[in-house]
């Protein structure tokens, strides 16, 4: 059976080389895939629409109408960019803000019934961007993996602008299209229990035994449901 290609859009404090181990199993199950870097990641003053007006230009570049799926921040413009738009086929969230209207990932994070303590481990800068604490990310991102395991991807870990935490979609495109929600049972990010409300508004559910990154931890799990829905 052919496949729809797929867009890949990560999350806060990470680029498009986060999703190497996934883009990798994707091409051994003959899945074409491609990733972006957000503008929100760079230095430049950048908002959530323009996340998602970047993610509306690389659905555009691909040779068919594409599976978008998005990793924890990226959930919101991921929502916001597919909305109305015919080059999108299903959406998949990979322990991801799944918003509803009003929502942003801060304000869904403040609703969360086990609250994350990963803010401790932010620092802002006076540019409005952010990094994160390295011991605060192997404590909190990457909980299920070895030191060693985390070491060399928590050191490629860039900036993120903080101000998009706060900013929500102006149109839910889960409303439009079919879906399906990863959801990362030792996940200390977004609480599985967060997790399961925002997973009410997916058409599947797919639980994974992993942390907030399965990216690294779980790559071959995530691209089998990746791939289900490109074959869909």
């Amino acid at each position: 059976m052919s496949a729809a290609p797929v867009l890949l859009v990560h999350g806060a404090w990470g680029g498009a080389w986060a999703w190497g181990f996934v883009q990798a199993e994707l091409e051994k199950l003959g899945v074409e895939s491609t990733a972006i870097d957000l503008p929100s990641a760079g230095p430049g003053p950048s908002t959530m629409a323009d996340d998602a007006a970047a993610i509306r230009a690389a659905l555009e570049r691909l040779s068919a109408p594409a599976v978008l799926v998005g990793h924890s921040y990226a959930g919101v413009p991921v929502t916001e960019a597919s909305a109305g738009n015919s080059t999108v086929t299903h959406l998949v969230y990979v322990c991801a803000a799944l918003p509803g209207e009003g929502q942003s990932t801060g304000s869904l994070m403040a609703e969360d019934p086990s609250p994350s303590a990963l803010g401790e481990a932010i620092v802002g800068t006076d540019d409005g961007l952010s990094t994160i604490d390295p011991a605060g990310a192997k404590t909190h991102l990457f909980n299920d993996v070895s030191d060693e395991q985390a070491a060399p991807i928590i050191a490629g870990l860039g900036t993120h602008r903080l101000s998009v935490f706060g900013e929500s979609p102006t149109r839910l495109g889960w409303k439009e299209h079919p879906s399906t929600y990863i959801l990362t049972t030792q996940d200390k990010v977004f609480s599985p229990g967060l997790q399961r409300r925002m997973a009410a508004n997916a058409t599947e559910t797919v639980e994974v035994d992993a942390g907030h990154i399965p990216l690294l931890s779980r790559p071959a799990e995530l691209a089998a449901a990746i791939a289900k829905a490109a074959r869909a």
